[in-house]
């Protein structure tokens, strides 16, 4: 009888143990599991990080492309009245109330650089006429002396 009691304490400890043991194996799996949620989390929200920043670079450069467009109207509409090809390098050729333009040098391009006020930023616009009529236009984010060209990033079809 002692004999027969004792086997089965040992065979409920067998299954204790094995229930415990699986239960360690599951707590592992949960933690796992846990630690890979944590980690898809993160690089998610490292992305929305990214993407967010992409979204701002893309209004603010879009912006500055169009504040460009606008100043290249004006240019274009006293450019009947002014000379604006014999400009020196760093020559302002008009201000207005809202911006700057300015003469700049360039071995290939047209250029034309821009204050503008309301929001302190630089921009540079760049004309190049190739052969066979081909025509390219470039917009640049740049500093106040209009040696840096950072190409904006759009979402206008022009």
């Amino acid at each position: 009888m002692f004999h027969d009691s004792f086997a089965q304490f040992d065979e409920r400890s067998r299954i204790i143990v094995r229930a415990v043991r699986g239960a360690q194996m599951d707590w592992t799996l949960v933690v796992v599991l846990v630690l890979a949620g944590v980690f898809f989390l993160w690089r998610q929200s490292k992305n929305t990080e990214k993407a967010k920043a992409a979204n701002e670079r893309l209004e603010r450069d879009t912006r500055l492309y169009r504040n460009i467009k606008a100043g290249m109207r004006e240019y274009h509409f006293r450019e009947r009245e002014q000379d604006f090809w014999r400009a020196k390098d760093g020559e302002l050729l008009f201000e207005t109330a809202h911006l700057s333009a300015f003469g700049v040098s360039h071995f290939a391009e047209s250029r034309v650089g821009f204050h503008f006020k309301d929001t302190e930023e630089f921009g540079l616009y760049g004309f190049f006429a190739g052969n066979d009529d081909d025509v390219y236009h470039s917009y640049y984010r740049t500093d106040r002396t209009f040696q840096k060209e950072e190409i904006l990033l759009t979402n206008d079809e022009d």
